[in-house]
Order: C-alpha cells, then sequence, then structure tokens
C-alpha cells in the first residue's frame, strides 16, 4: 500500500480546504494557519476573507496587497487562472529584502483566501511544484 502524499487542512470554520504535502507540518498563530517543510527555510501563511459585496474583485485586491509592500502591480507579470469549480486564482512572486514571496489570492463569490509563501531560499522546482498543488487544491465548501 502506498503512503499519500497529501493531507487535507479544513479551515476552523470550516468554509474552505486544501491538500498540502504529508512531509510538511503546521500550525496555527493568532488565527493564522502556516505550514512549512521542517527542514526548509519558508513558510506558506493563510487569511481567509468574507465579503459583505457580492463578490471579490481578485485584482483588485492583488494590486491593493502588493501596494501594502511597496511592489508596483504589473499585471504582465500577474499568472490568471480558474479552478474546475469557478474561483477565480492569480499568482504572482516578487523579492523583498533579500526574501522571495510567492502570493496566491483564489476567490470565489463572497469568500476570498490569501496564501502567501516567503523564505530566503530560492524557490526549486519541487517546492514550486508543490505550491501549485497546495493552490489547485483549494475548495471552497458550503
Amino acid at each position: 500500500m502506498t503512503k499519500p502524499m497529501y493531507k487535507q487542512f479544513r479551515s476552523p470554520q470550516g468554509w474552505y480546504s486544501f491538500l498540502f504535502p504529508v512531509t510538511w507540518e503546521h500550525m496555527v498563530v493568532e488565527e493564522i494557519p502556516a505550514f512549512f517543510h521542517p527542514e526548509g527555510g519558508g513558510a506558506l501563511q493563510v487569511y481567509a476573507f468574507e465579503s459583505k459585496l457580492e463578490h471579490f474583485d481578485v485584482d483588485k485586491e492583488l494590486e491593493n496587497y502588493l501596494k501594502i509592500h511597496e511592489i508596483d502591480y504589473d499585471p504582465e507579470k500577474v499568472a490568471v487562472f480558474e479552478n474546475n469549480e469557478g474561483s477565480s486564482i492569480r499568482a504572482c512572486e516578487f523579492q523583498r529584502e533579500d526574501r522571495v514571496w510567492m502570493v496566491y489570492l483564489v476567490a470565489n463569490k463572497e469568500r476570498m483566501i490569501l496564501l502567501t509563501y516567503n523564505s530566503d531560499e530560492e524557490v526549486g522546482d519541487e517546492l514550486f511544484q508543490q505550491l501549485t498543488n497546495i493552490i489547485s487544491s483549494v475548495r471552497f465548501l458550503n
């Protein structure tokens, strides 16, 4: 029998879930879930938001997030996706103060999660694929 490669995380509020590698650990600090490889130099943090409006403008939300970090928003450097449940996904990366940042926004109607990975190490192909798999597995629940 093969061992599973991923395990499921379900938000404490019960409205989103995703898969993360079984080799990673996670902890919740001040209600912010963080996921990391114990021997790695970075962490993926997850922030959840609900809107009183009909839906989130993911491009505007990403632009606002980058502005807070004094990063110019360049739509040419943003990857745009949609998953099979209709969630809008935006992804970009930048370097700030010798740290690599990967920022992902996943939104579906009035719910959005912001996932940020930052590290003092370069993001290699294997880690990039793990992050892609995590983002691809995000599902909004009832």
